[in-house]
């Protein structure tokens, strides 16, 4: 099944969803230049850790303390910093934003073949992590589409939680959300009580479709059960549209059969350093339902 290995916070050498790569043959993200905070592009900084809570099976969510009270990441949206250290990081998105002053919060699941997630599981209050960063992946701003749908399976939902408070947190914007969050089982379906509070606080303006490859509970609040199909997604998300994008963030074998990998083309129509570039195009069943280039992202 999709969520027996693939994982979307994976070592900085892997091509998982939102990763500055260093090395050869690796991807290349810009640094995000234009937010200052407590966080620096070129070197890590070190912040103690103040709590370490259970968050799902193998996850942990944990509390780091920024240099005062007033101190800001200096996140943009959507980006992600590199946590570990040098030679040995991985890509993580804050689930705090910079609308939490003082700290800001990881999401980490651990796997056994993962040397930065293991290590990052293993912290308590008291020790302290690396982070270098902000890199920035897809510019955000208000309104810039009508309607945006997310698919993220396991830990792939940290980047669409930061596009989500930062659409529901601003009045003015009036974007459609829409996610879908494809775990394995219900009991895996992670931060489901932030999701559940920020959906049921939206006025119907995010709407979360939960999927699960076994619904071993009988949860009544389960989209689907079984692998994300062609008929879900065309009864689920906004129809292609110039004014629509799908984000998505997972496994690799999720993202070959949604919408194809992330890969170089020599005839790449983007420049290094763009949003889109590297994307690869579409494929997967997302082509099948004739989304176009400029409405897909992945992470």
């Amino acid at each position: 099944m999709w969520f027996s290995r693939g994982r979307c916070l994976a070592p900085v050498v892997s091509t998982s969803c939102g990763l500055a790569l260093t090395g050869s043959g690796c991807r290349r993200e810009r640094l995000c230049e234009e937010h200052v905070g407590s966080f620096s592009k070129t070197e890590f900084r070190r912040f103690p850790i103040l709590e370490v809570r259970e968050a799902g099976p193998r996850t942990k969510l944990i509390k780091c303390k920024l240099p005062t009270e007033q101190s800001v990441m200096g996140m943009p949206v959507a980006a992600y910093v590199l946590v570990g250290g040098d030679g040995w990081s991985s890509a993580y998105t804050p689930v705090t934003t910079d609308d939490q002053k003082g700290y800001f919060e990881l999401l980490v699941k651990g796997y056994p073949d993962g040397q930065v997630s293991r290590y990052l599981c293993s912290l308590k209050p008291g020790d302290s992590v690396l982070v270098k960063g902000p890199v920035h992946k897809l510019p955000y701003k208000a309104n810039m589409k009508k309607n945006i749908a997310m698919i993220a399976g396991g830990s792939g939902i940290t980047p669409m939680l930061q596009v989500v408070k930062e659409v529901l947190k601003n009045p003015d914007d009036k974007t459609q959300l829409t996610l879908i969050f494809a775990n394995r089982t219900p009991k895996d379906i992670l931060i489901r009580e932030d999701l559940d509070a920020l959906a049921a606080g939206s006025k119907g303006q995010f709407k979360v479709h939960y999927v699960v490859d076994e619904n071993d509970t009988n949860d009544d609040n389960i989209k689907h059960v079984g692998y994300i199909t062609k008929a879900l997604l065309s009864n689920v998300l906004p129809a292609p549209s110039p004014d629509v994008l799908v984000l998505l963030c997972g496994p690799q074998e999720m993202m070959q059969a949604l919408a194809g990998l992330k890969r170089h083309r020599i005839d790449d129509p983007h420049k290094v350093g763009e949003p889109w570039w590297g994307q690869g195009g579409v494929q997967g069943i997302l082509k099948e339902l004739t989304y176009s280039e400029s409405m897909v992202y992945k992470f």
